[in-house]
């Protein structure tokens, strides 16, 4: 009767162990399901800024007709909105939503904007934006000069993501 009880002592123990490792690997199975979800999240988001963008003019001085010298367009050291294109930092939802889809006219103006996001699953997502001058050939390529190409990279945080995302896009005039 002895070597039937230690079986069933080792038996349990086994099976507790076993349980125990199944229940670790699935909990990080949700951990990195849950991560996943919020970083398709932060992606969206970040595509949806860009996708605004898209929808305005490459440049100032395009918003009214063409330019046929890149030296026409705004310099690199003055991307950004001007006093009356100025949205709060970060810009947050309102009743009409984001600011900067009323007020930016063109591509430069989200130069150093922030957008905070909440949504119904998780809040607290952090869009920046910077947009630069590039060589139209290889938009990776920054300039301090300007060109016929802008840079808009978006970069998305979230305390439920472990290492931002980012998204990068070439406007081409």
């Amino acid at each position: 009767m002895g070597i039937n009880m230690l079986l069933t002592i080792v038996g349990i123990m086994l099976l507790g162990a076993f349980m125990l490792a199944a229940n670790s690997l699935m909990a990080d199975n949700v951990r990195l399901a849950e991560e996943n979800e919020y970083i398709l999240t932060a992606i969206a988001l970040a595509q949806s800024v860009l996708d605004e963008a898209k929808t305005k003019a490459f440049d100032a001085a395009t918003v009214s007709g063409p330019v046929s010298s890149p030296s026409q367009l705004t310099g690199a050291g003055s991307l950004g909105p001007n006093s009356s294109e100025a949205t709060p930092n970060p810009d947050t939802l309102f009743s009409t939503g984001y600011r900067s889809s009323t007020k930016f006219n063109d591509v430069d103006d989200y130069n150093n904007y922030n957008r905070l996001v909440n949504t119904p699953r998780a809040e607290g997502y952090r869009i920046n934006v910077i947009v630069q001058y590039a060589s139209t050939t290889y938009p990776d390529s920054i300039k301090s000069f300007t060109t016929f190409c802008k840079r808009m990279t978006l970069t998305v945080t979230s305390p439920y993501i472990s290492t931002p995302v980012k998204l990068t896009y070439a406007f081409l005039y």
